[in-house]
């Protein structure tokens, strides 16, 4: 997908360090028309006053949190892209991120200019080309989500442990029915039999990591949401989810039932918002295509 607009996409920068401001400055005005600010709270005064395609924020700084500062952006400013800049992580702030900022990219300090530069392209490119209308539905109010419930949505579950499938069908109620996989062939089959809905995975199922199989999930069903859950504190594992398969959110082990009964009403939330504007999957993509328009993964 390709856009008609002929100004240069506009990129807000919010970093307490003036030199990392500097830096981004440098490497992205040849394409973009960049706005940088040390505050955070002079941030939420712009993005309230301009358009912007996308926000990149750092994470540490004085006042505010990136990841607060995001989360507020999410709500205020739906349509700019949020990208997280963050120096050596804490798991906290890697899952703020992804469960309340909803972060396009997490990348790290310091970084190589050739991917970021692609990335802020490609995030500007789909917030030009799937623009959203309005304030952007909350998910996690599901009672005064204007998208209904459906009667074939599906929730698959991929774990081997019986505890965790129990809990689950806890926290699922009667809102949908549940397929369980203890590996990841019966979660593959199961797959490619149901259009799934929710897709609950563990990240590692005995020496094998889940990713690919959530971004092959995505690649064939773009309106799946999936659900990330692990007892390792891993800031790598979390930051690959967020990169590379999207995730929506991500639930910590021992799993609370009331965190994972709202994160499952938020996903199929979101399913249907999916659903209901098709478009939209590509403000979750993965990646580019050979040809550098949007792919929808």
């Amino acid at each position: 997908m390709k856009t008609n607009s002929t100004r240069k996409p506009r990129v807000l920068c919010v970093d307490d360090e003036p030199v990392v401001l500097r830096m981004l400055q440098w490497l992205l005005e040849g394409q973009f028309d960049v706005s940088c600010t040390t505050d955070a709270r002079e941030g939420r005064v712009r993005l309230r006053s301009d358009d912007f395609e996308v926000v990149i924020s750092d994470q540490r700084m004085p006042g505010m949190l990136g990841t607060e500062f995001l989360q507020w952006a999410r709500i205020e400013s739906p349509n700019t892209m949020r990208l997280m800049l963050c120096g050596p992580p804490d798991f906290q702030a890697v899952l703020d991120a992804v469960n309340a900022s909803e972060v396009f990219r997490f990348m790290s300090k310091p970084w190589d200019d050739q991917p970021l530069l692609h990335t802020v392209e490609y995030a500007a490119a789909v917030a030009r080309s799937v623009p959203l209308r309005g304030a952007e539905p909350s998910v996690e109010q599901d009672d005064d989500s204007p998208f209904q419930q459906r009667r074939d949505e599906v929730v698959l579950l991929l774990d081997p442990d019986p505890a965790i499938e129990q809990q689950i069908r806890e926290s699922l109620g009667t809102q949908a029915p549940m397929h369980w996989a203890r590996n990841i062939d019966e979660a593959n089959a199961l797959i490619a039999r149901h259009a799934v809905t929710v897709l609950l995975v563990e990240t590692q199922v005995g020496e094998i990591s889940t990713l690919d199989l959530i971004r092959r999930a995505k690649r064939s069903q773009p309106h799946a949401v999936s659900i990330a859950m692990s007892a390792e504190r891993d800031c790598a594992t979390v930051i690959r989810l967020i990169n590379e398969a999207q995730i929506f959110r991500f639930l910590s082990k021992p799993l609370v039932h009331d965190q994972a009964h709202r994160m499952i009403q938020a996903a199929l939330a979101r399913h249907r918002e999916l659903l209901a504007h098709p478009l939209r999957t590509a403000r979750h993509a993965v990646q580019r295509s050979a040809d550098g328009d949007l792919e929808f993964v």
